[in-house]
């Protein structure tokens, strides 16, 4: 990592995000060894190995490849076995999730080294953004700020728990910020090279998540802060950089059916694909397929895109049009709620880090409405007169008396400028994934806005922003505390809860899934049954879309609660509960609404695997005295 300025300030703020990036990358890379596959890694990584073999891409198309096929490169080169045979290309259909199982079970226990080549192969984008994060810091407020960024990126526990994954999330905020460190040079240079490194930049991030298709929007209506006098150029510009993104998009899928015609698609969204004649919408499962702009002059255009890549956007908006059931705060319901990613961050993310964010914000708020100069930035009226006035003039006097502080306009502009580029692009992502309110389960979802947000949040750390220094120690002091949090639940970084939250042990009372628990805990818990040969039978309900008996655990269904037993009589007593023995059941199982296990709250926990898996040890007498209570 490069550092500017005095060398004798920033070698000791180097050091220290180097020795910390090292630090991380080895926390980050054994949660990848020890953790069994996630729901969706077996699907992804299928998917790769696919594009990567036969350059098919519309396996798992609601992601787009690059990703997949990053993590796949050293897992193909490891000659796996593959089944196919659950693949069914097009139409629709979601056969990602028969496909990954299909390739666990040819692999059997092999599965589970595959999956750590694949994930520390992405481990190189992860560091490129730990590069751009210090880059971009160092440049907007120097070396304290670029090493309070990376330490907050590196050690927080959401990056450290999906970066140790295949699924998009993590790599997909890393390019997206070197995406926008580029089009932060070209905004500040506006010329050819930058333009043409910006727009490969942005074409990646397409490529790595199609949430970054926003920045084809945010970025032009950002130029509206710039100086009339700029900003025609660089809007000619801009066009020049969505061409070649969308050139290097349609590169990277080999111009799969790109000019398709728009009316020539078979679309389930309600969006795209519109209702049917009767006025139902149309059922994705039941093959039904629409297109709203068949027949009209629109539907002749060519999409200037890959067939897939859109298609998959419209899959991405049916699940979201059709709704899941989520799970807040102990109430299932089907759809989500628009406030549940602002709430999961509140108990997911570590207390320091949200005080830091707090100051940061009332500092920003302070020299935006609090300081002339600051005020005088949001007038475009008056950001005109340092371009069209002379020195000497009244006009520029003007301006100067509203910048009374002494700061300089040129860098207030600029300083504006560092916060519009920042802000937006997190800001704006943000709102759109909280307004897809058809399910809430993934905080994943948001992980592409922490780069910006860590960046801009260490501005504080920097002399440059005038704190005191009683108050910047008390900043690296919570810094700290967020080390400490994060790094306390290790290696389950996947389950963290914050101290407001309870921690780990009370997340089930705020979230479930994805946010503590989504099947990474299966390898810890064949551990536990290896130092447990006498825990038999054993009865198992996990949260995976894999056999549990893949990693060498020999299970039992769990008997259901009989209070909450659907189609009771044609249950067997044996399929009724509780029964005596072993039960592992996971969090997400257990808090599930159907109600399958909720005898089990009623009985002691004899143990936890991590803080996912459930552990319970019941007697006959335990059963006996529960039917009886219970009237069974």
């Amino acid at each position: 990592m490069q550092s500017t300025g005095n060398e004798s300030i920033s070698e000791p703020f180097v050091r220290t995000a180097c020795f910390v990036v090292i630090v991380a990358g080895f926390i980050t890379a054994w949660e990848g060894l020890v953790h069994s596959p996630v729901l969706d890694e077996p699907g992804h990584l299928a998917a790769g190995c696919l594009a990567l073999r036969f350059g098919r891409y519309d396996l798992y198309e609601v992601n787009p490849p690059l990703v997949k096929i990053a993590a796949a490169v050293p897992v193909v080169l490891s000659q796996p076995a593959y089944d196919w045979s659950a693949y069914r290309p097009g139409g629709g259909r979601r056969t990602e999730w028969v496909v990954g199982q299909n390739f666990m079970i040819a692999n059997g226990k092999r599965s589970f080294w595959l999956f750590p080549l694949a994930r520390w192969s992405l481990l190189v984008f992860w560091i490129v953004g730990c590069v751009v994060i210090w880059r971009w810091a160092n440049a907007v407020s120097g070396p304290q700020s670029a090493c309070a960024a990376v330490c907050l990126w590196t050690l927080s526990p959401d990056v450290i728990a999906w970066t140790a994954t295949v699924c998009p999330d993590s790599t997909a905020a890393s390019i997206g910020v070197f995406a926008g460190w580029l089009l932060r040079r070209w905004l500040m240079l506006s010329n050819l090279k930058n333009a043409l490194m910006a727009g490969a930049g942005l074409g990646l991030a397409i490529l790595a998540k199609t949430s970054w298709l926003i920045l084809l929007i945010v970025v032009p209506c950002a130029l509206v802060w710039f100086p009339p006098a700029t900003r025609w150029k660089k809007m000619i510009q801009f066009g020049l950089i969505a061409t070649l993104a969308v050139f290097v998009v349609n590169c990277s899928y080999g111009f799969d059916k790109t000019l398709k015609r728009l009316g020539d698609f078979r679309f389930f969204s309600e969006a795209l694909a519109g209702r049917k004649p009767d006025g139902s919408l149309y059922v994705r499962q039941a093959g039904e397929s629409g297109n709203r702009f068949s027949g009209t002059w629109i539907g002749e255009i060519p999409v200037p895109l890959p067939a897939s890549l859109l298609e998959g956007l419209d899959l991405q908006k049916y699940d979201f049009e059709e709704g899941k059931w989520s799970y807040f705060r102990g109430e299932h319901k089907m759809g989500g709620w628009w406030y549940w990613y602002s709430y999961a961050l509140a108990v997911k993310t570590p207390l320091g880090t949200l005080l830091i964010l707090l100051a940061a914000l009332a500092w920003f708020i302070r020299r935006l409405y609090l300081q002339p100069v600051h005020r005088w930035m949001c007038s475009p009226e008056l950001a005109d007169i340092t371009q069209t006035t002379p020195k000497g003039s009244s006009a520029v006097t003007a301006a100067g008396r509203l910048a009374a502080d002494g700061v300089r306009i040129e860098t207030a502009q600029r300083e504006l400028h560092e916060n519009l580029i920042l802000l937006a692009p997190a800001v704006c992502l943000f709102v759109l994934v909280s307004s897809q309110t058809g399910f809430s389960r993934y905080l994943r979802y948001v992980l592409p806005c922490y780069p910006f947000v860590f960046i801009w949040m260490s501005q504080i750390f920097s002399e440059k922003a005038g704190l005191p220094a009683w108050l910047r120690k008390v900043c690296w002091g919570l810094l700290a505390w967020s080390a400490i949090s994060s790094l306390s639940v290790f290696p389950h970084s996947m389950s963290y809860f914050n101290e407001l939250a309870g921690g780990p042990q009370n997340g089930p009372a705020h979230l479930i899934d994805a946010s503590i628990d989504w099947g990474q805990d299966v390898l810890f818990l064949a551990d536990w049954a290896k130092e447990h040969p006498t825990a038999k039978p054993l009865y198992l309900s996990l949260h995976v879309f894999f056999d549990p008996r893949v990693a060498g655990i020999d299970y039992q269904h769990p008997p259901v609660d009989p209070r909450y037993a659907e189609n009771r009589q044609y249950l067997t007593s044996e399929q009724l509960g509780p029964r005596p023995g072993w039960y592992a059941v996971s969090v997400h199982q257990l808090y599930s609404r159907n109600k399958e296990f909720a005898y089990l709250f009623d009985f002691p926990r004899a143990g936890m695997v991590g803080y996912s898996i459930y552990i319970y040890h019941l007697t006959q007498r335990d059963v006996d005295d529960w039917n009886q209570k219970h009237r069974f």
